[in-house]
C-alpha cells in the first residue's frame, strides 16, 4: 500500500534539535565536589560543592595550579600528575582532605580527560565525595544502638537499686535523730546520707539513659536557652575565674527542640568544659575562656539540593582545657567513659541520646592549640 507523500515527508523529517545545558550548570547540580584542570594542572572549573568542601571561592582558584589550591593535601597533586602522564583513572577512599586546621574524610576519584582529535590527555577531572556526614551518622547510629541495648539492662537494675537506697536513707535519718547527743557517731550517719544521695543521683541518670522522655518538640530560640543556662552557671563560672566569649548570630531562626532537654544538654557540655579548664578549682589566667558560638551548619555540604544545607543550626562550645586526642574524641559520648577522677561518664552519653532524639548530632574535636570543641547540630523549625 502506498503512503501519502505528506506522511512520508513527516516520517523523514529531522528530529528537533535539543540544546544541552552548559557543562558548568550540570556540574553545579552535583553534590560532590568537581574540579577540572587542564594539561598544565591549572584549575578551569570549580563547582559550588567544591567551594563548600574546601572553603575556597571559585574566583580565587580559577587559573591556579592544583598543587597550590590543595597544598595541604599533596596526595591530590600526585594523583593528578599520574592521571596526566599515564592516562589512567585512580580512586582513593578514606583519605583526609585538609581544610585549615581540620581534616575531612573523603573519597577521591581522578579521571583523565582525553582529546580524541590528537589522542592525548588534555586535562583531569577530580571528584571528591565528602564522607564526613556519612561517618558521623554511622557513629551516631552505632552509639544509639549501644545505648538502646544498655538502656534495657540499666533501667531494670536502677529500679531494683532505688528501693534499697530509699530504705538505707530512711534508716540513716532515723539513726541520726537517735544519735543527736553523740556528734562523733552522728557524723557517720551524715556520710551515709550523703553517699546514698550520690548513688540516688546516679540511679536517676541511669534511668534517663535507659529510657529518656520523648522530647516535646516546638520552635525555640536557642540563644535564649543558652543565656538561661549561663545565668544558672554564672556563680560557678565566676568562682573558677572563667571568662565567656560569644560568637552569636542573632538572626538565626528557631530550632525544633525541647526547651528543658536542650538546657540539660548545654548544661552538661558547659559543665564538662568547666571541669576541663579548672580541675583544681581555678582556671589558669592565660587559658580561662569558654567560647560559645552559633551559626548555620556548613560541614555537611552533601545536604545541598532540597535542604540546601540550611536546615541545620550549629552550637559550638570551645574550652581551653587540656584537650583530647582523636581516640578520646570518639569515646566521649560512650556510657561510663570519663577522664575525671570522680566522674560517672553518663552526662555526655545522656546528652548524645537527647540530641539524637531531636534528630541532631553531637561531636567533639580538638580546639587547637588547647582544649576541646563540642558541636551540637540541631534541625531548624520549619518556617
Amino acid at each position: 500500500m502506498k503512503l501519502p507523500l505528506r506522511s512520508v515527508r513527516a516520517r523523514l523529517a529531522p528530529a528537533p534539535k535539543v540544546s544541552a545545558p552548559p557543562l558548568a550548570d550540570v556540574l553545579a547540580a552535583f553534590n560532590d565536589a568537581v574540579v577540572v584542570m587542564d594539561a598544565a594542572r591549572r584549575v578551569v572549573l570549580f563547582n559550588p560543592a567544591a567551594e563548600e568542601l574546601t572553603g575556597l571561592a571559585q574566583g580565587r582558584v580559577l587559573g591556579e595550579r592544583c598543587e597550590d589550591v590543595f597544598s595541604d593535601t599533596p596526595l591530590i597533586g600526585e594523583m593528578v600528575g599520574r592521571a596526566l602522564s599515564s592516562g589512567q583513572s585512580e580512586a582513593r577512599s578514606d583519605e583526609q582532605l585538609v581544610r585549615g586546621r581540620r581534616a575531612a574524610p573523603v573519597h577521591i576519584t581522578c579521571l583523565p580527560l582525553w582529546n580524541h582529535t590528537n589522542d592525548h590527555v588534555s586535562g583531569v577531572a577530580l571528584v571528591v565525595h565528602d564522607l564526613g556526614h556519612q561517618k558521623t551518622l554511622e557513629d551516631s547510629i552505632r552509639r544509639n544502638e549501644s545505648l538502646a541495648r544498655l538502656g534495657t539492662l540499666v533501667a531494670g537494675l536502677a529500679h531494683e537499686v532505688r528501693n534499697p537506697l530509699a530504705g538505707i536513707k530512711g534508716a540513716s535519718q532515723l539513726l541520726q535523730g537517735q544519735l543527736a547527743e553523740q556528734p562523733e557517731l552522728a557524723e557517720y550517719t551524715t556520710v551515709i546520707t550523703r553517699e546514698v544521695n550520690r548513688l540516688s543521683a546516679l540511679v536517676e541518670d541511669l534511668l534517663t539513659l535507659g529510657a529518656p522522655p520523648k522530647p516535646r518538640l516546638a520552635p525555640i530560640n536557642i540563644h535564649r536557652v543558652i543565656q538561661e543556662v549561663l545565668a544558672v552557671m554564672q556563680p560557678e563560672l565566676a568562682r573558677c575565674q572563667v571568662r565567656l566569649q560569644y560568637g552569636f548570630d542573632p538572626s538565626l531562626p528557631d530550632v525544633l527542640g525541647d526547651d528543658a532537654q536542650l538546657s540539660q544538654v548545654l548544661f552538661n557540655v558547659l559543665r564538662n568544659a568547666l571541669d576541663a579548664m579548672a580541675p583544681n578549682g581555678v582556671a589558669p589566667e592565660e587559658r580561662s575562656a569558654i567560647t560559645i558560638g552559633t551559626r548555620m551548619e556548613t560541614d555537611f555540604h552533601i545536604m545541598r539540593g532540597t535542604q540546601r544545607g540550611r536546615s541545620l543550626l550549629r552550637v559550638e562550645i570551645a574550652d581551653q582545657g587540656k584537650g583530647i586526642d582523636p581516640e578520646t574524641a570518639g569515646q566521649m559520648f560512650e556510657p561510663f567513659f570519663t577522664t575525671k577522677a570522680r566522674g560517672t561518664g553518663l552526662g555526655l552519653a545522656i546528652s548524645a541520646k537527647i540530641v539524637a532524639e531531636h534528630g541532631g548530632i553531637i561531636r567533639a574535636h580538638p580546639n587547637d592549640p588547647h582544649g576541646t570543641v563540642i558541636t551540637v547540630t540541631l534541625p531548624l523549625a520549619k518556617g
